[in-house]
Protein backbone atom coordinates (compact mmCIF):
# COMPACT_ATOMS: atom_id res chain seq x y z
CA UNK A 1 0.00 0.00 0.00
CA UNK A 2 3.05 2.15 0.74
CA UNK A 3 4.37 1.64 -2.01
CA UNK A 4 1.69 3.38 -4.15
CA UNK A 5 1.81 6.66 -2.01
CA UNK A 6 3.68 9.41 -3.56
CA UNK A 7 6.88 10.41 -1.72
CA UNK A 8 4.80 13.49 -0.20
CA UNK A 9 2.52 11.20 1.18
CA UNK A 10 5.37 9.40 2.47
CA UNK A 11 6.38 11.92 3.67
CA UNK A 12 3.53 12.96 5.62
CA UNK A 13 2.22 9.72 6.88
CA UNK A 14 6.56 8.93 8.10
CA UNK A 15 6.62 8.32 11.89
CA UNK A 16 7.47 11.19 14.21
CA UNK A 17 11.20 10.37 14.57
CA UNK A 18 11.32 10.16 11.07
CA UNK A 19 9.44 13.07 9.63
CA UNK A 20 10.08 15.62 6.77
CA UNK A 21 13.08 17.12 8.80
CA UNK A 22 14.72 13.78 9.34
CA UNK A 23 14.78 13.14 6.04
CA UNK A 24 16.11 16.59 5.35
CA UNK A 25 18.83 15.94 7.96
CA UNK A 26 20.08 12.86 6.28
CA UNK A 27 20.64 15.14 2.92
CA UNK A 28 24.21 16.15 1.66
CA UNK A 29 25.06 19.86 1.22
CA UNK A 30 23.99 20.10 -2.71
CA UNK A 31 20.83 17.85 -2.13
CA UNK A 32 19.94 20.83 1.14
CA UNK A 33 20.81 23.60 -1.53
CA UNK A 34 18.68 22.13 -4.14
CA UNK A 35 15.70 21.51 -1.42
CA UNK A 36 16.03 25.10 -0.28
CA UNK A 37 15.52 26.66 -3.87
CA UNK A 38 13.00 24.65 -3.96
CA UNK A 39 11.27 25.77 -0.39
CA UNK A 40 11.83 29.43 -1.44
CA UNK A 41 10.27 28.57 -5.00
CA UNK A 42 7.29 26.85 -3.49
CA UNK A 43 7.09 30.50 -1.02
CA UNK A 44 7.35 32.43 -4.15
CA UNK A 45 4.60 30.49 -5.94
CA UNK A 46 1.97 30.86 -3.55
CA UNK A 47 2.55 34.37 -2.59
CA UNK A 48 2.09 34.94 -6.39
CA UNK A 49 -0.45 33.20 -6.77
CA UNK A 50 -2.66 34.86 -4.20
CA UNK A 51 -1.34 38.13 -5.23
CA UNK A 52 -2.43 37.38 -8.69
CA UNK A 53 -6.22 36.34 -7.75
CA UNK A 54 -6.57 39.07 -5.27
CA UNK A 55 -5.77 41.39 -8.40
CA UNK A 56 -8.00 39.99 -10.60
CA UNK A 57 -11.12 39.80 -8.54
CA UNK A 58 -10.17 43.74 -7.77
CA UNK A 59 -9.76 44.56 -11.19
CA UNK A 60 -13.11 42.94 -12.68
CA UNK A 61 -14.91 44.17 -10.01
CA UNK A 62 -13.54 47.76 -10.46
CA UNK A 63 -14.49 47.15 -14.29
CA UNK A 64 -17.81 46.16 -13.82
CA UNK A 65 -19.09 48.66 -11.18
CA UNK A 66 -17.46 51.37 -14.06
CA UNK A 67 -19.10 50.07 -16.74
CA UNK A 68 -22.67 50.54 -14.66
CA UNK A 69 -21.57 53.93 -13.61
CA UNK A 70 -21.26 54.97 -17.51
CA UNK A 71 -24.26 53.58 -18.70
CA UNK A 72 -25.79 56.74 -16.73
CA UNK A 73 -23.46 59.23 -17.91
CA UNK A 74 -24.79 61.70 -20.69
CA UNK A 75 -21.80 61.92 -22.80
CA UNK A 76 -18.62 60.30 -22.38
CA UNK A 77 -16.13 63.24 -23.53
CA UNK A 78 -17.55 65.00 -20.67
CA UNK A 79 -16.20 62.94 -18.28
CA UNK A 80 -12.87 64.06 -16.59
CA UNK A 81 -10.29 62.16 -14.83
CA UNK A 82 -7.68 64.00 -12.38
CA UNK A 83 -3.83 63.43 -13.50
CA UNK A 84 -2.26 61.06 -10.92
CA UNK A 85 -5.52 59.46 -9.89
CA UNK A 86 -5.31 55.47 -9.71
CA UNK A 87 -7.42 54.57 -12.24
CA UNK A 88 -9.07 51.01 -13.11
CA UNK A 89 -8.61 49.42 -16.32
CA UNK A 90 -11.97 50.67 -17.94
CA UNK A 91 -11.67 54.20 -16.47
CA UNK A 92 -7.94 54.67 -18.30
CA UNK A 93 -9.29 53.50 -21.63
CA UNK A 94 -12.06 56.37 -21.11
CA UNK A 95 -9.44 58.67 -19.88
CA UNK A 96 -7.25 57.95 -22.78
CA UNK A 97 -10.28 57.95 -25.45
CA UNK A 98 -11.34 61.87 -23.92
CA UNK A 99 -7.71 63.00 -23.63
CA UNK A 100 -7.81 62.59 -27.48
CA UNK A 101 -11.31 64.31 -27.94
CA UNK A 102 -10.03 66.99 -26.04
CA UNK A 103 -7.02 68.33 -28.84
CA UNK A 104 -10.05 68.60 -31.36
CA UNK A 105 -12.56 70.22 -28.82
CA UNK A 106 -14.41 72.94 -30.85
CA UNK A 107 -13.25 72.10 -34.31
CA UNK A 108 -15.59 69.25 -35.10
CA UNK A 109 -18.02 70.78 -38.09
CA UNK A 110 -17.66 68.25 -40.90
CA UNK A 111 -17.96 64.78 -41.11
CA UNK A 112 -13.97 64.96 -42.16
CA UNK A 113 -13.44 66.18 -38.73
CA UNK A 114 -15.20 63.21 -36.96
CA UNK A 115 -13.21 61.22 -39.05
CA UNK A 116 -10.09 62.87 -37.88
CA UNK A 117 -10.50 62.77 -34.31
CA UNK A 118 -12.37 59.57 -34.72
CA UNK A 119 -8.35 58.46 -35.95
CA UNK A 120 -6.71 59.69 -33.05
CA UNK A 121 -9.45 58.12 -30.45
CA UNK A 122 -8.92 54.53 -31.64
CA UNK A 123 -5.25 54.84 -31.67
CA UNK A 124 -5.70 56.15 -27.77
CA UNK A 125 -7.65 53.60 -27.23
CA UNK A 126 -5.90 50.72 -28.27
CA UNK A 127 -2.68 51.86 -26.68
CA UNK A 128 -4.44 52.12 -23.44
CA UNK A 129 -5.52 48.03 -24.24
CA UNK A 130 -1.84 47.15 -24.92
CA UNK A 131 -0.80 48.48 -21.81
CA UNK A 132 -3.61 47.20 -20.16
CA UNK A 133 -2.68 43.77 -20.87
CA UNK A 134 0.88 43.89 -19.68
CA UNK A 135 -0.97 44.50 -16.65
CA UNK A 136 -3.33 41.68 -16.93
CA UNK A 137 -0.42 39.24 -17.48
CA UNK A 138 1.84 40.48 -14.37
CA UNK A 139 3.34 37.38 -12.22
CA UNK A 140 2.02 34.98 -15.02
CA UNK A 141 5.38 34.57 -16.37
CA UNK A 142 6.70 33.45 -12.74
CA UNK A 143 4.15 30.86 -12.46
CA UNK A 144 5.02 29.61 -16.34
CA UNK A 145 8.44 29.40 -14.89
CA UNK A 146 7.68 27.92 -12.24
CA UNK A 147 5.50 25.10 -13.68
CA UNK A 148 8.21 24.25 -16.12
CA UNK A 149 11.26 25.09 -13.82
CA UNK A 150 9.90 23.32 -10.41
CA UNK A 151 10.09 19.51 -12.11
CA UNK A 152 13.76 20.31 -13.47
CA UNK A 153 15.15 21.26 -10.14
CA UNK A 154 13.35 18.79 -8.49
CA UNK A 155 15.15 16.09 -11.34
CA UNK A 156 18.61 17.53 -10.60
CA UNK A 157 18.19 16.98 -6.66
CA UNK A 158 17.10 13.21 -7.71
CA UNK A 159 19.85 12.75 -10.22
CA UNK A 160 22.40 14.43 -7.45
CA UNK A 161 20.94 11.81 -4.82
CA UNK A 162 21.12 8.97 -7.14
CA UNK A 163 25.06 9.87 -8.08
CA UNK A 164 25.70 9.99 -4.60
CA UNK A 165 24.06 6.66 -3.55
CA UNK A 166 26.24 5.20 -6.17
CA UNK A 167 29.24 7.08 -5.36
CA UNK A 168 28.62 5.32 -1.57
CA UNK A 169 27.41 1.95 -2.92
CA UNK A 170 30.26 -0.94 -1.94
CA UNK A 171 30.30 -3.80 -0.79
CA UNK A 172 30.04 -2.98 3.10
CA UNK A 173 27.97 -0.40 2.15
CA UNK A 174 26.00 0.61 5.40
CA UNK A 175 21.96 2.18 5.42
CA UNK A 176 24.28 5.17 7.30
CA UNK A 177 26.22 5.72 3.86
CA UNK A 178 23.40 5.57 1.41
CA UNK A 179 21.19 7.83 3.23
CA UNK A 180 22.25 10.95 2.05
CA UNK A 181 22.01 10.39 -1.22
CA UNK A 182 18.51 8.25 -1.44
CA UNK A 183 17.08 11.26 0.78
CA UNK A 184 18.38 13.98 -1.27
CA UNK A 185 16.56 12.17 -4.12
CA UNK A 186 13.50 11.71 -2.61
CA UNK A 187 13.14 15.18 -0.77
CA UNK A 188 14.05 16.89 -3.68
CA UNK A 189 11.32 15.02 -6.15
CA UNK A 190 8.89 15.57 -3.83
CA UNK A 191 10.00 19.03 -2.96
CA UNK A 192 9.75 19.80 -6.92
CA UNK A 193 6.28 18.25 -7.54
CA UNK A 194 4.86 20.41 -4.66
CA UNK A 195 6.48 23.27 -6.37
CA UNK A 196 5.04 22.38 -9.90
CA UNK A 197 1.74 20.89 -9.24
CA UNK A 198 0.08 23.85 -7.44
CA UNK A 199 1.62 26.28 -9.98
CA UNK A 200 0.07 24.51 -12.89
CA UNK A 201 -3.21 24.19 -11.63
CA UNK A 202 -3.01 28.33 -10.58
CA UNK A 203 -1.42 29.26 -13.37
CA UNK A 204 -4.29 27.79 -15.63
CA UNK A 205 -7.00 29.42 -13.15
CA UNK A 206 -5.38 32.67 -13.97
CA UNK A 207 -4.79 32.50 -17.53
CA UNK A 208 -8.18 31.38 -17.77
CA UNK A 209 -9.24 34.60 -15.89
CA UNK A 210 -6.73 36.55 -17.79
CA UNK A 211 -8.10 35.57 -20.83
CA UNK A 212 -11.86 36.18 -19.72
CA UNK A 213 -10.73 40.03 -18.90
CA UNK A 214 -9.03 40.63 -22.11
CA UNK A 215 -11.92 39.77 -24.07
CA UNK A 216 -14.16 41.73 -22.01
CA UNK A 217 -11.61 44.91 -22.10
CA UNK A 218 -11.47 44.00 -25.88
CA UNK A 219 -15.33 44.65 -26.26
CA UNK A 220 -15.33 47.51 -23.89
CA UNK A 221 -12.95 49.29 -25.81
CA UNK A 222 -15.26 48.69 -29.46
CA UNK A 223 -18.20 49.97 -27.16
CA UNK A 224 -16.41 52.97 -26.24
CA UNK A 225 -15.37 54.19 -29.43
CA UNK A 226 -18.76 53.42 -31.19
CA UNK A 227 -20.44 55.79 -28.11
CA UNK A 228 -17.46 58.32 -28.52
CA UNK A 229 -18.19 58.48 -32.65
CA UNK A 230 -21.92 58.84 -32.02
CA UNK A 231 -21.52 61.84 -29.64
CA UNK A 232 -18.96 63.57 -32.13
CA UNK A 233 -21.35 63.39 -34.66
CA UNK A 234 -23.84 65.03 -32.55
CA UNK A 235 -20.98 67.52 -31.41
CA UNK A 236 -20.51 68.04 -35.28
CA UNK A 237 -24.02 68.51 -36.02
CA UNK A 238 -24.89 71.10 -33.72
CA UNK A 239 -21.51 73.06 -34.49
CA UNK A 240 -22.67 73.10 -38.19
CA UNK A 241 -26.07 73.92 -37.53
CA UNK A 242 -24.47 77.02 -35.23
CA UNK A 243 -22.40 77.91 -37.72
CA UNK A 244 -24.91 78.03 -40.13
CA UNK A 245 -26.92 80.07 -38.43
CA UNK A 246 -24.45 82.54 -37.56
CA UNK A 247 -24.08 82.93 -41.33
CA UNK A 248 -27.18 83.72 -41.86
CA UNK A 249 -27.18 86.33 -39.03
CA UNK A 250 -24.82 87.78 -40.63
CA UNK A 251 -25.75 87.80 -44.37
CA UNK A 252 -29.02 89.19 -42.75
CA UNK A 253 -26.69 92.06 -40.92
CA UNK A 254 -24.90 92.62 -43.83
CA UNK A 255 -27.77 93.11 -46.12
CA UNK A 256 -29.23 95.68 -43.83
CA UNK A 257 -26.59 97.61 -43.39
CA UNK A 258 -26.06 97.45 -47.85
CA UNK A 259 -30.24 98.05 -48.04
CA UNK A 260 -30.55 101.65 -49.43
CA UNK A 261 -32.35 104.60 -47.40
CA UNK A 262 -35.84 104.78 -47.90
CA UNK A 263 -36.85 108.63 -49.43
CA UNK A 264 -38.71 110.59 -47.46
CA UNK A 265 -40.88 113.61 -48.81
CA UNK A 266 -40.21 117.00 -48.01
CA UNK A 267 -42.54 118.22 -45.53
CA UNK A 268 -44.37 121.22 -46.96
CA UNK A 269 -44.46 124.60 -45.91
CA UNK A 270 -47.28 126.19 -44.48
CA UNK A 271 -48.96 128.00 -46.48
CA UNK A 272 -47.79 126.40 -49.70
CA UNK A 273 -50.93 125.56 -51.17
CA UNK A 274 -52.77 129.13 -50.76
CA UNK A 275 -49.92 130.21 -52.88
CA UNK A 276 -50.40 127.75 -55.25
Amino acid sequence: MKAMLSPAFMLLLAEADKGAFWYFKQMDVAGMAVAVVLLICSFIGWGAMIQKWSDVHELRRRNHAFERRLRDEPAVVALNFPRGSNLGPYEFLVAEAVSAVQRHKGRLVRPSDVTLCMGHVENAVQRGVARTMVKYEDKMVLLSSLVSGGPFLGLLGTVWGVMVTFGALTEKASIAQLAPGVCGALVTTTLGLLVAIPATFGYNYLLTQVKIMTTELENFASSLADRVELELEGEARRNFDAAQERERLQRAAQAAASAPAPEVPPAALPGWEDAQ
